[in-house]
């Protein structure tokens, strides 16, 4: 009879074999956890006990089932978590970890607050299913490197509300942009993605996503504002009141995408707040399009006092004099000292060899033990002894100095550059006329004065408010230890070589006519009325003019002829009188501001940058104008589809077949000085490149602001003629 084959086990739950329980190559189960272990034995390493087999669990991998329990651990799929917020919450503490949503509809206790580098992963589009359990908040909140794919969110929100956004209650740095990946949006009035730029830190404020569909009526397909930014491709909205919205200096680049049904399409509103302010240098003619501006023109001012505040990260700056810095504005701080409550136990490191560089003023250390400095701490010195040359014979002297002799930093606090080797480093302790050699003594140790900013979180800080004319606050992080100002440090305009992205108004800001809004169509119209629009007073300036048409003896529609320019305020309009009667037509005039956009610049050198337009002004300008420069607002699309724009977000009636009608200019909208450079395909198959160019090719015609050809007529074997009438 064969002898039956048992490995070694246990129906103790959670008993886990020792070492000395197993031989190399033995097995062991815990039938009652369904894990089996066995012998890890590596060269150079001791040997342990390690799971194998489906029921392990991984560390970095979290599961959520619908038949799991929040009570779990979530390590594996027998133990899984109920729901995808606790599950995130064991995820958020382990950078790198990926959360594991299998099917099932989850509601969800939002927001979900998503660490850094985390990913939320579906088993399927369809088969996952998120809902916000709370309509007046925010679906995820996300942090830098995060990526939410292959699942669909469902319910209804409050208006404003964003299934995506970074997280409004810890404000980050930011190197890495969260990313959304295959996923589908079903929420009513929800913002797909919300991207505002003030709620993270440093230069990359961004958002990535690909094949994002929103049918979320009411809502908005991806909202980038605060000089946010967004790369998107295959994008698709439906029935949304803005597929795309851009404002405030926000920015996106979206490729192979779709806007169907909704209001409005892609929208660029206004500019962000002013980066920096330029002063003509040289006088430039009439219709010129560049121009010399000296833009480095803000001198650092001293900072004589700063409050932080670890649990919001805000600090309040005072300086010594007023700054004249605006919310929004990008500012440069450097050499601010803090006393920080550490709990590193500072520990002494006698020095026992230095060398001084005096035109550098780079003095390099070495020590008798490693030190374990890191480039960027602050370092303290006392007692270190060298001879010098003074003129009046060699003698010896202690550096650092006694307080006041106004040798090296405040409080004798220096930063380490370099780290050649585990006994030395080098810091700047500012050049001398004199040489100096070192000859013994002294220690060094980590000091409890550390410089800000450290340059983890950069060096450029957007200001969030003005208290006073002398004071400004920045949100630079928070941090669990408290720190106190101690002394130094400057503050100024982040000036940065003028991109293209931002633009200008000289002196000035001026206005054209946008839009003319019938407010009385009028009646007993036989013949076109004629419109008599103010005149604005500048010598240079146009007046602007316009077209009625007219239907069934009303005013119906009117035609903007000439925006104009040169307008201050927003001037008259009237209609003649009706042919029948005195029910006369009326309007309004809504006004967009003249800016020019930045085509090019040369580098800074001296304070100066010559910078190109891409518009020519039509006035001349002197020395000491003053030329403030915007983030523009600006939405790239290429390849983008509109279907039946501004025919509604009820997904029934603004079909065509139920009443729903297309309005083109809802396509694209241009609001404020915003911007939209496009090119497009609409549903009648019409391709536009930008607002100048217009192919039908159902008529088989070419039509822009300056012509109107066939292609068939002017197609020639290698040549396409435009024309110019």
């Amino acid at each position: 009879m064969a002898t039956p084959f048992r490995i070694k086990r246990s129906a103790i739950p959670g008993k886990v074999p020792q070492v000395a329980d197993l031989q190399l190559g033995e097995l062991a189960l815990n039938t009652n956890d369904a894990e089996l272990y066995t012998l890890r034995a590596r060269a150079g390493l001791a040997t342990d006990v390690v799971r194998v087999g489906a029921g392990a669990s991984i560390r970095n991998v979290i599961y959520v089932t619908k038949d799991g329990k929040d009570t779990n651990t979530g390590k594996k799929p027998g133990d899984a978590k109920a729901t995808v917020k606790a599950a995130v919450a064991i995820a958020s503490t382990i950078p790198g970890s990926i959360v594991k949503v299998s099917a099932g509809t989850y509601v969800e206790n939002n927001p979900i607050k998503v660490g850094p580098q985390v990913s939320i992963v579906g088993d399927s589009l369809r088969e996952v299913t998120v809902v916000p359990q709370n309509s007046n908040q925010d679906l995820f909140h996300v942090a830098p490197g995060d990526l939410i794919s292959d699942m669909s969110f469902t319910g209804t929100m409050d208006k404003g509300k964003a299934v995506t956004a970074f997280d409004p209650d810890t404000i980050r740095y930011s190197g890495q942009s969260p990313y959304l990946l295959n996923c589908t949006n079903f929420i009513t009035n929800s913002i797909g993605m919300k991207i505002d730029g003030s709620k993270v830190i440093g230069p990359f404020k961004s958002f990535v996503c690909d094949s994002f569909t929103q049918y979320n009526q009411n809502g908005v397909g991806c909202s980038i504002t605060n000089e946010g930014y967004a790369q998107l491709v295959s994008l698709f909205s439906i029935n949304s009141a803005e597929s795309i919205f851009c404002g405030s200096g926000g920015q996106c680049d979206i490729t192979n995408s779709n806007s169907s049904f909704g209001h409005y399409g892609l929208v660029a509103d206004g500019v962000g707040p002013r980066n920096f302010t330029g002063i003509i240098s040289a006088t430039s003619a009439v219709n010129a399009d560049t121009f010399t501006i000296y833009v480095d023109n803000t001198d650092p001012i001293n900072i004589s006092n700063a409050v932080y505040d670890g649990a919001t990260g805000l600090t309040t700056i005072t300086t010594a004099t007023n700054h004249g810095f605006n919310v929004g504005a990008g500012v440069t701080i450097s050499g601010m000292k803090f006393t920080c409550d550490s709990a590193e136990t500072v520990t002494d490191f006698s020095v026992n060899a230095a060398t001084y560089d005096s035109n550098s003023g780079i003095l390099t250390v070495t020590t008798t033990a490693d030190h374990n400095f890191n480039v960027g701490i602050s370092v303290t010195f006392s007692n270190l002894v060298f001879s010098c040359n003074s003129g009046s014979g060699v003698s010896t002297a202690f550096f650092p100095p006694a307080p006041g002799d106004n040798n090296g930093a405040p409080n004798h606090v220096f930063d380490v550059l370099t780290v050649p080797s585990s006994d030395s480093f080098s810091v700047n302790v500012g050049p001398s006329t004199i040489a100096h050699t070192y000859d013994q003594g002294g220690v060094v140790a980590i000091s409890t004065i550390a410089t800000f900013p450290s340059g983890e979180n950069g060096y450029v800080f957007s200001v969030k408010s003005v208290p006073a004319a002398n004071q400004f606050t920045v949100h630079v992080g928070p941090n669990d230890r408290e720190h106190t100002y101690d002394s130094g440090g400057t503050a100024e305009i982040n000036t940065v070589r003028p991109y293209d992205g931002q633009v200008v108004y000289f002196d000035e800001l001026y206005y054209t006519v946008g839009k003319i809004k019938i407010t009385n169509p009028g009646s007993g119209y036989n013949t076109r009325p004629t419109i008599t629009i103010g005149s604005p007073s500048e010598p240079w300036a146009i007046t602007a003019t316009a077209l009625p048409t007219i239907l069934n003896g009303s005013v119906s529609e009117v035609e903007i002829l000439s925006s104009g320019r040169g307008y201050t305020s927003v001037p008259t309009i009237t209609f003649s009188a009706p042919d029948v009667g005195i029910n006369t037509a009326t309007a309004t005039i809504e006004l967009l501001p003249t800016y020019y956009t930045v085509k090019s610049s040369t580098p800074i050198s001296s304070g100066i940058s010559t910078v190109t337009f891409n518009e020519n002004l039509p006035y001349s300008v002197g020395i000491g104008t003053t030329v403030p420069f915007y983030k523009q607002s600006r939405v790239l699309a290429s390849s983008h589809s509109f279907e039946y724009i501004g025919s509604g977000t009820d997904p029934v009636a603004s079909l065509p077949s139920r009443g729903g009608v297309a309005i083109q200019e809802n396509e694209v909208d241009n609001r404020n000085g915003g911007l939209v450079i496009y090119t497009s395909t609409d549903q009648g198959g019409n391709f536009r490149i930008g607002e100048g160019v217009v192919i039908d090719q159902i008529t088989g015609t070419i039509s822009g602001n300056f012509y109107s050809k066939s292609l068939f007529a002017n197609v020639t074997p290698l040549i396409l003629a435009l024309g110019g009438e």
